[in-house]
This record gives structure tokens, sequence and C-alpha cells, in this order.
């Protein structure tokens, strides 16, 4: 991990150093941008847990903009490490998998990232606790989940596949695991997973509440529910079916395989999931139409509408 100054700094970017495959120079520009706040310190985490210790030492020493540069998997592990909304999170998407991002209206360009962040504008987000590990996408389990572990390996050994690896290891597990009566459990905080799946469950990223959905089925089923998942098209009665808790336990026959963020929570026949509400506080823009009316993230003609122009009213908590 690179050194760090003995002054308190404004920033800290925590960096995953296998992120930003095809943008290696973002840090120049992005540290003279967020300067603007303060002093601006860098460090690369050597390990995923590295990164946790580093967050959670940043807050201890009273930063108050912590920045995660990497993909889904690198905001998991710096939202571990913090434990207050006095230290606001921040996300530059150079990452693989960049779903918070996108959820909440990021931009994908760092240096506009950047910027962004340069507002006092904020969401505070719940996440979900499995087993006392926090995670603010969802958490799949099953089948599912070892469709994502092996977009991880896939992720790893040939980057330059991007986002198609969780379409090709979603195919894989298809063929080899399709028949099992249950394919897959989520447990989501966000209506949108990776690999472009969208849940038709409603499920909202700040209203103190996740969904619980199973997918059952054999091979033609499961693959007609995942094809209409990613496409956003509706869904045969039974194919997908959930309901809304706060908190809740999970219970399997055997031990199963559990990803969350796109990281691996382990295997367990048993998980806690409990609801943390407004439990980060995420530096973010806040998207208004020309009416003057809060528009939902994801829409993505609103986001090239503001691109590199952001709303600078602060806002205690937006929601949807």
């Amino acid at each position: 991990m690179e050194a760090v100054t003995g002054q308190v700094p404004a920033v800290l970017i925590i960096a995953n150093p296998t992120a930003g495959y095809h943008q290696p120079a973002w840090r120049e520009p992005v540290t003279r941008i967020l300067s603007q706040l303060g002093q601006v310190d860098v460090v690369t985490a050597e390990s995923p847990e590295g990164t946790t210790a580093a967050a959670r030492a940043a807050e201890d020493r009273g930063v108050k903009l912590v920045v995660a540069a990497g993909g889904d998997g690198t905001v998991h592990r710096v939202v571990n490490g913090l434990r207050s909304v006095d230290t606001h999170l921040g996300i530059l998407p150079v990452g693989t998998g960049n779903d918070l991002a996108f959820h909440l209206g990021v931009p994908p360009v760092p240096e506009d990232a950047a910027r962004a962040m340069l507002s006092e504008t904020f969401r505070d987000i719940d996440v979900i606790r499995f087993n006392g590990r926090r995670v603010f996408t969802s958490g799949i389990f099953c089948a599912i989940a070892e469709a994502a572990y092996l977009a991880n390996r896939m992720k790893a050994r040939r980057p330059w596949l991007g986002s198609l690896v969780y379409r090709l290891a979603a195919a894989q597990i298809i063929a080899t695991r399709g028949g099992e009566a249950v394919a897959g459990v989520f447990v989501a905080n966000m209506p949108r997973l990776g690999g472009n799946l969208r849940l038709p469950s409603g499920s909202v990223i700040d209203d103190g509440l996740c969904e619980v959905a199973t997918l059952r089925g054999g091979r033609v089923r499961l693959t007609r529910t995942l094809l209409a998942l990613s496409l956003d098209r509706a869904l045969r009665h039974g194919e997908l079916t959930w309901q809304r808790v706060s908190e809740t336990m999970l219970e399997f026959e055997s031990e199963v395989m559990a990803f969350g963020d796109g990281e691996d929570l382990g295997m367990g026949r048993a998980f806690h999931a409990v609801v943390e509400p407004a439990a980060v506080r995420v530096r973010c823009p806040r998207i208004v139409s020309a009416e003057g009316t809060f528009v939902l993230a994801e829409d993505q003609a609103a986001i090239r509408a503001v691109a590199g122009s952001f709303n600078t009213a602060s806002s205690t908590r937006s929601r949807q």
C-alpha cells in the first residue's frame, strides 16, 4: 500500500490495482480535480482486506471523503470499512461491474465523477447485512452465485471481456445446473443486478426494505427468465416470486455459495439478512429535470442531459 502523509487529508482515494483496465491514466486528472476540496491522498490496496482496513483507518483519522476507485467489489470493501455517515463515500467507476455507480447516476468518465463529488449533494443508501457482511446491491445464492463466482474468474483471466463475462458465466451454469428445482435466490437492495439483469420487484435503495426473490425451473425456463430479465421484459406467472422484508433468515438443505456486490460471501446453510437503513452517505449528482423534479438516476437520457453540469443544491435524503 502506498504511503500517506502525516496530515489528515480531505480526500482519500483507495484504488483497486486491477481495475481501470481501459482507463489507466485517470489518477492525475482526478487528483487535480479533487484537490479543490483540500489535500488528496491515494493508496493502492494490496488485498480486499487491505481496502476495508484503509477505509476504516481513514474514518478513524477524520477523513471526510473516502473514494473507492474500482468496481462494485472495491466499493463493497470500502463500505464494509465505514461505520458512520459522517464520512462520505465517493465512487470512481473504473471497474468491470459498476452497478451502484450506474444506479446513482455517477458519470462513467472518472474526471466527471470527480467533479460530481465537489458538490455537497449526496444520497443516504441502505445496506443489507448477511451474517455481518454489508452488501449494497444484492446478495445471491445457489447456482446464480456460482455463476457470479465463475464470472469473477473470467474477469481476472480476460479483463477485455468486460460485462460480457456475466452472460457467459450464466450460460455455463444453465448448461450444468439448470435442471435444479431452485436455481437461485436473490436478496435485492437495487432493481439491477450484474450482467444487466433487472428485477421486476420494485427494489428501492433507500426504503429500509429488501426483496427476497426465488428463481425456479429447468434449463429452458431458466434461460427464458434470465433473458427476460436482461431485456427488461415481463415474466410469466410464477417464474420469479418475491417478498418484501426488512429482516429474514435464509436456510438451505445443504451448503450453498453466496455472493454480494460481486464478492464471495462464503459457503453456508443459513444466512441472516437484515437491512441497515440510510447506512452509507454517497456523494453523487442530484439529477433534476427541466421542470425541477427529481429524475431516476437510471434514466440514461437524464444522465446524458446533465453530464458535466451538476446541481449543487444540498439534499439530506433523496428518495426514488
